[in-house]
């Protein structure tokens, strides 16, 4: 499992080269719930854009983790295939779509 604290960076999916980016770390969203890590997505050289949210990581004592997340590169991956196989298409034309993601990434 590959860590990394940049925001920004490029994965390999199938071939093709996907850039990501840091849209929103951890934040609450009111009546004590949560917003998790959310990740913009775009294919290279296209700009059709899917934005993933991933849960909000929870310490063992069922408080949420506040600190600045690490981004799991492997969960990345795994996020870009999820969006293609639940419609996106990078290389389309159209606004952004978002998808709710699991901490793996499906």
């Amino acid at each position: 499992m590959q860590h990394t604290r940049d925001s920004s960076g490029v994965v390999e999916v199938d071939g093709e080269t996907y850039e990501w980016e840091i849209r929103r770390q951890p934040q609450p969203r009111g009546g004590g719930k949560w917003d998790g890590l959310a990740l913009s997505l775009r294919l290279k050289d296209f700009k059709r854009e899917a934005i993933v949210q991933f849960p909000m990581p929870m310490r063992a004592n069922g408080q949420p983790d506040v600190e600045k997340q690490r981004v799991n590169v492997d969960a990345i991956r795994n996020a870009v295939t999820s969006a293609i196989e639940a419609g996106w298409a990078p290389t389309s034309r159209g606004k952004a779509m978002v998808f709710d993601v699991d901490a793996n990434g499906h």
